[in-house]
C-alpha cells in the first residue's frame, strides 16, 4: 500500500512529532528524533530565522519555494535509550507507550477535529492512521521506526555513539504559527551529520546540502573535530566526498 509522505509544514503530521515528544518527555524516557523529521526541523529553524517568519509564514511566502529545502518522509524515527533490563522488558516498555502516541484534537491553526488513531501495535513498527473531522483514507498513515538498542538504532556508526547522541540531543524549538510552537528534541547537528555522511545514500546526499547550504548562508560552524572523531578512518572516504562537495577549502 502506497503511504502518504508528510514534512513538518503539514499540520497534521507537525502535530504528531510534538505528541510524540510530549509523550516520550512525560515518561522520562531520554530519546531524539532523527531522520528525516530531525533534518527537516534544522532546516525550518535555519529558514524561519533567514526569513523572519513562522513555518506557516514560511509556506505562503511568494518568494520562496519551501519545497526546494525540505524533502518529505513517510516515517518518523525515534531511538530511545531505556535501562539496561533485557530486551523482553524493553519491548514491554516500547509496547506500553505506542496507544499513547494517539489523540483527538482540533490543531491549533485549523477548525477539524484531527484524529490520529492506532492502526498497527507493536515495538518497532508501529503505524498511526489520520482523519479529519472522521474522513479518512488508505494512504494516511504514519509509520514510526523506534529503536530501542545501539545495535539497531545506529546505521553504519560504532553503537558505541548511541548514548552520546541521546545523551547531547538538544530541544529544537520552531514557530509553527503565532500561536503554536514545535518543540522537537533532535541529534546535535554534527551527529545528524554525521549519521547522513556514514551511510551517504541518495538521500542522505540531498539532506547534506539542503543543511550545509543554509549553514554557510547562516554564517553558522560546525564542529568538525567532533564529526571526525565519530566517522574516521572508517568513513573517511564518505567524509572526503562530504568536505569535497560543501567544505572544499578544509582538504
Amino acid at each position: 500500500m502506497k503511504r502518504q509522505i508528510y514534512d513538518l509544514t503539514d499540520e497534521p503530521f507537525a502535530v504528531f512529532v510534538n505528541r510524540v515528544g510530549t509523550v516520550l518527555q512525560g515518561e522520562k524516557i531520554p530519546f531524539y528524533i532523527g531522520g528525516g523529521v530531525a533534518v527537516q526541523s534544522y532546516v525550518l529553524d535555519m529558514l524561519s530565522q533567514k526569513y523572519s517568519h513562522d513555518i506557516l509564514g514560511l509556506v505562503h511566502d511568494p518568494l520562496l519555494r519551501i519545497q526546494d529545502y525540505i524533502r518529505s518522509t513517510d516515517d518518523v524515527d525515534v531511538a530511545l535509550q531505556l535501562p539496561d533490563t533485557g530486551e523482553s522488558e524493553r519491548i514491554m516498555k516500547v509496547t506500553s507507550i505506542v496507544p499513547k502516541f494517539a489523540f483527538e484534537e482540533i490543531p491549533p491553526s485549523s477548525d477539524y477535529v484531527l484524529e490520529v488513531r492506532s492502526a498497527r501495535t507493536g515495538a518497532s513498527r508501529p503505524t498511526y492512521r489520520l482523519y479529519k473531522d472522521g474522513k479518512g483514507s488508505e494512504e494516511e498513515v504514519i509509520a514510526m521506526n523506534i529503536f530501542r538498542s545501539q545495535v539497531e538504532g545506529l546505521r553504519g556508526l560504532d553503537e558505541k555513539w548511541y548514548s552520546h547522541f541521546i545523551d547531547q540531543s538538544r530541544n529544537l524549538k520552531v514557530p509553527y504559527s503565532s500561536k503554536y510552537e514545535l518543540s522537537i528534541r533532535v541529534p546535535k547537528l554534527e551527529h545528524l551529520l554525521a549519521m547522513k555522511i556514514s551511510n551517504s545514500r541518495a538521500k542522505d546526499l540531498m539532506d547534506n546540502k539542503n543543511l550545509t547550504d543554509l549553514l554557510k548562508n547562516q554564517l553558522k560552524s560546525l564542529d568538525f573535530e567532533e564529526m571526525e572523531r565519530i566517522l574516521l578512518p572508517q568513513h573517511q572516504n564518505n567524509y572526503n566526498h562530504f568536505l569535497n562537495l560543501h567544505y572544499p577549502h578544509l582538504l
